[in-house]
């Protein structure tokens, strides 16, 4: 990995670049080779340290390196950060590598840990019945490293999906309800045209005969066009468009928004919802004034608008420019659109002849330059592919819950045979009844517990990590709270199912090594 990132990240390292990246970008250069000097002075280091604080070590070098490359992502997204998508998928196939190995050094650690401290504490040794219970765990717990690892891994994969499930899910459905919010909605795109002159302007009115076949009551219609600021922009595929002041107030009447008002040589923004306050102040500062075919303009005092009024009319960008009227009929048009609000929904087969109907009339000659859109259609069909993702993801979480829980507990029956004699021992020692129960709540507290808490951490990073990585999206599409209230909802599940496997496994462990004492006693 050191030697990728030199030939990839020192790219990085020019004043182009923010100090935090450059920072990052030597740490992750320099990390790999520590790594691989503590593996090579691995024989000098352990002359002058034990094993466990050696483990310790190249655990802590680890976690730091997987701590590293998981910012990458971060960068990407706040910084936009380039990086070829090939590199991109490399670092994070390096996060996974990393996550694997700490899960296995830490349980190696943990053991070792373990045997230091029955070793060099011997109060803590020989209290109660510490030395039996020490004996136990170390004797399964240093062949099963590799299980318990898989198990902890597995786990967290099951965890993690429990946890993504409501994120994809309400991300998706949010996204809907912004991106789809006219019963109607008809529109053009410019970049997908080899020349924008072709294009045929048009008011879609073709399509009033077909509502009235079809006795669809219209609430509310609005017809308006996006316009270049430039004749020239006409070949930008990134070009900012506007919108004249009066379509958009009406789009704002549509939905019961407030309407603005602008001097004619003032312009305002609005932005898509998602977009950061750092952009919008970014952009007032570059664009206070701007130049157009017909003059120019100074940006309004009139705060940003973020109001829904759905994506498409972006084109690409997270801003459309709101300009006066008489500035608007002497620029060129960019894209045409056709938003209706219908008394009542559509029928899924009226929506359906709709879309075949503009097809039949709107001949695309391979190109897709316009598109019709009905609420109707996207939610149905939305919907059913948000049920498929959601089932599939709990179906595969549940799957992997329960392999795991079933191993962690059948590992435990099935060498309950074996304890038998040894808890057979402690009774015959004087040891009490209630000692024996807690000595099995503890042995079974670590089985399950630990690699539960282990996989809980990494899940917990993970769910942090998208909290922090996309918390615009969160805000906008979903709400903190109500993405809190459902992974805490899951939490409290999960825990519930960790307790019936965990009850039951305690209970029929104690069945099993009290078999032997039954049958004394029946004798």
């Amino acid at each position: 990995m050191g030697i990728y990132s030199i030939r990839t990240l020192t790219y990085y390292l020019t004043d182009e670049f923010q100090t935090a990246i450059q920072i990052w970008v030597l740490i992750s250069i320099v990390i790999p080779f520590v790594m691989v000097g503590l593996g090579i002075a691995e024989k000098k280091i352990r002359k002058s340290c034990s094993h466990v604080k050696y483990l310790l070590m190249v655990g802590l070098v680890g976690f730091a390196e997987m701590i590293t490359v998981s910012l990458l992502p971060v960068w990407k997204m706040y910084f936009a950060l380039p990086m070829d998508k090939g590199a991109f998928n490399l670092y994070l196939a390096f996060i996974i590598w990393c996550l694997i190995f700490l899960v296995s050094v830490f349980f190696v650690v943990f053991s070792d840990g373990l045997l230091v401290l029955k070793n060099r504490s011997l109060r803590v040794k020989y209290k109660d019945e510490n030395l039996f219970f020490f004996g136990q765990i170390l004797s399964k717990l240093g062949s099963n490293t590799l299980a318990m690892t898989l198990i902890c891994l597995t786990l967290t994969l099951s965890i993690s999906l429990f946890l993504l499930t409501p994120f994809l899910v309400e991300w998706a459905q949010g996204f809907l309800d912004k991106r789809v919010v006219y019963d109607i909605q008809i529109d053009s795109d410019y970049t997908a045209a080899e020349n924008v002159k072709l294009l045929p302007e048009t008011d879609y009115a073709f399509l009033d005969s077909f509502f009235e076949e079809k006795r669809i009551t219209l609430k509310d219609d609005c017809t308006f066009s996006t316009y270049f600021l430039k004749a020239s922009d006409v070949h930008g595929q990134s070009a900012i468009t506007a919108i004249s002041l009066s379509d958009y107030n009406h789009l704002m009447e549509m939905f019961g928004y407030e309407k603005i008002s602008l001097a004619e040589n003032e312009f305002s923004t609005q932005w898509l919802s998602i977009t950061p306050k750092s952009t919008m102040e970014t952009f007032e500062t570059q664009y206070d004034r701007i130049a157009t075919d017909n003059g120019e303009l100074t940006l309004s005092a009139i705060e940003p608008k973020t109001e829904e009024l759905g994506e498409v009319i972006y084109s690409n960008q997270n801003v459309v420019l709101i300009l006066p009227d008489l500035t608007c009929d002497k620029l060129t048009v960019a894209n045409s659109y056709r938003y209706i609000m219908t008394e009542s929904p559509l029928s899924y087969a009226d929506a359906e002849q709709l879309t075949d109907y503009f097809h039949e009339y709107m001949p695309m000659d391979g190109q897709e330059v316009y598109s019709v859109t009905t609420k109707t259609i996207e939610r149905n069909d939305t919907s059913a592919l948000i049920f498929i993702v959601q089932t599939g993801l709990i179906y595969s979480a549940i799957i992997l819950f329960v392999i795991c829980f079933t191993i962690l507990s059948l590992q435990q029956l099935s060498d309950s045979g074996k304890y038998r004699y040894r808890f057979q021992v402690l009774r015959n020692m004087g040891v009490e009844e209630n000692h024996i129960r807690r000595l099995v709540l503890k042995q079974l507290g670590i089985w399950f517990g630990v690699p539960v808490m282990v996989a809980l951490l990494i899940s917990s990073a993970f769910i942090l990590f998208l909290f922090i990585g996309f918390s615009i999206q969160i805000r906008t599409y979903i709400g903190a709270w109500k993405l809190l209230q459902q992974v805490g909802t899951i939490l409290i599940i999960l825990f519930a199912l960790l307790i019936c496997y965990f009850t039951s496994t305690w209970i029929l462990f104690r069945k099993s090594i009290s078999q032997g004492q039954e049958g004394k006693c029946n004798v």
